[in-house]
């Protein structure tokens, strides 16, 4: 009734590479627009993962930049409510 459980890797996971994915012909079928597997000119010299990557500047200009957009909202916020 139970047979002991394989070894090894199921499914192909040691052979996985998002590079067979984007030039199988048949990627619009199974997958969909995967931005680990971008295909066509839009992609081409582009950063897909832009939103990801690390920013250079420091906490000091991060917060910054936070406080000048909250100063930014609050004021087309009270624009808005007439205040």
């Amino acid at each position: 009734m139970f047979e002991p459980v394989r070894g090894g890797t199921r499914g192909g996971q040691a052979e996985f590479k998002w590079s067979d994915v984007s030039a199988d012909k048949d990627r619009e079928h199974y997958l969909g627009h995967s931005i680990n597997a971008p295909t066509g000119r839009w992609q081409k010299n582009k950063d897909v993962h832009w939103y990801n990557r690390d920013a250079n500047g420091t906490d000091a200009e991060r917060d910054e930049e936070i406080r000048k957009v909250k100063e930014l909202e609050a004021q087309a916020l009270a624009a808005v409510l007439y205040v």
